[in-house]
């Protein structure tokens, strides 16, 4: 069993007033609103023979600041939650023949209560999760006692199945501040040691220097998002498409039945966690394409492809003369040269192909900011239903309209 103690010790910290963090310590201290952990225990043992057909057992872990400063976002992160927890629910319903998930949901602020760390749902079969509404913020920020004693328990849990994976989210709109039992080095060499067995986790945060915290903590997948409603919701639409990009990864592994040693599949599921957040930020200069890249650019009414990216979709990428909208050689045209709202219902067409086509990747160029004279501010928006489709790669000025940061 893994406990604090244990990395306390292996960083020469004093562990002489710690307590060992296991799962029955965290079972104390939480709430467990779905079912008693026994039930879990004689439903995962039955999902687990039921005919003998190997499956992944995807333990979906989500930690959530409910911290004061997270106030003004209370509604979309009560949305954001319940999105997330919507799209594991269709994944399972998708997967059903590979794949079992579960739900861990653990809220955490310093308000003055003796649990400020608190499980809502624990390792529950989704099925069994009903939507997210508890959420009251308050007080400070204990986002190291939150990480360490929930990713401990479930590790603890999960540690000897090998068909069992995580995938940790966690979101947060500041530093830690008020933790008593874990610190930065402890819960750092805990998540190297469980993304060495294959476990994804995954940072969103906001106001405050969310690469450094990521950074200090050994995680790879990172979000910052504006602090507002739109960054908010936009940066939980990004984590809903990478899950259920990481889910079909999943499904393709075992749907003919996993066969690799496991070495190899302890190795796949590393590189699955590593690629959690795909690269989505299309490069300002795209001279040629790798295989099932598609350019995406703005055409006029009459597809007279004769200037700006248009021009490059005709001479690279096989756009055609007199074509103004849709795929045509390795290029896509969105007409851009009318109305916002004729745009918008371009756009709208455009989504719907992408989302039919998951095996291409399409890289949107600044559609409509240059010849036509649209400005980003205008259209950027028209694409926020793109932001669900791991597939889509869009320009960095449009990711700041729609809330994200990103790096290219």
């Amino acid at each position: 069993m893994i406990t604090i103690d244990f990395f306390k010790k292996m960083l020469g910290v004093d562990t002489s007033n710690s307590a060992s963090i296991g799962p029955a310590q965290a079972n104390n201290s939480s709430e467990n609103i779905n079912t008693s952990n026994e039930q879990l225990k004689t439903t995962e043992q039955m999902n687990n023979s039921s005919n003998n057909i190997k499956k992944a057992r995807i333990y979906n872990l989500i930690i959530v600041d409910e911290s004061g400063s997270m106030g003004h976002l209370t509604q979309v992160t009560i949305d954001g939650v319940n999105e997330t927890i919507n799209s594991i629910r269709g994944a399972q319903r998708q997967f059903k023949a590979t794949q079992e998930h579960f739900l861990t949901l653990v809220t955490f602020d310093s308000n003055g209560s003796n649990r400020p760390v608190r499980t809502l749902v624990n390792r529950a079969p989704i099925a069994q999760v009903n939507d997210f509404t508890n959420y009251s913020p308050y007080g400070s920020t204990p986002l190291y006692d939150a990480m360490g004693q929930s990713i401990t328990a479930l590790h603890n849990h999960i540690k000897d199945d090998e068909d069992a994976t995580a995938v940790v989210t966690v979101l947060t709109d500041g530093y830690e501040n008020s933790s008593t039992e874990w610190n930065g080095p402890a819960l750092k060499a805990l998540i190297e040691q469980l993304t060495r067995q294959g476990w994804s986790f995954s940072y969103m945060g906001s106001a405050h220097d969310v690469k450094q915290v990521s950074l200090n903590l050994s995680i790879n997948n990172v979000i910052e998002f504006s602090h507002d409603a739109v960054g908010a919701s936009s940066t939980w639409a990004r984590e809903s498409s990478a899950k259920q990009n990481y889910y079909r990864k999943m499904d393709e592994e075992y749907r003919n039945g996993r066969r690799q040693s496991k070495e190899e599949w302890l190795e796949r599921k590393r590189q699955m966690a590593n690629e959690y957040y795909g690269q989505r930020v299309t490069p300002r200069h795209i001279n040629d394409l790798r295989e099932g890249e598609i350019f995406v650019f703005g055409s006029n009414h009459t597809g007279n492809h004769g200037g700006g990216a248009a021009r490059v979709a005709l001479n690279n990428f096989g756009a055609v003369n007199g074509q103004a909208e849709g795929l045509q050689g390795r290029s896509y045209a969105i007409p851009s040269t009318g109305s916002l709202e004729q745009m918008r219902e371009a756009v709208q067409r455009f989504t719907e192909f992408a989302s039919q086509h998951p095996e291409l990747r399409f890289l949107v160029t600044r559609v409509g900011c240059g010849i036509a004279g649209k400005s980003v501010t205008d259209v950027a928006p028209l694409f926020s239903h793109c932001i669900n489709l791991e597939n889509v790669s869009l320009p960095i000025d449009f990711w700041k309209i729609l809330g994200l940061k990103m790096d290219i």
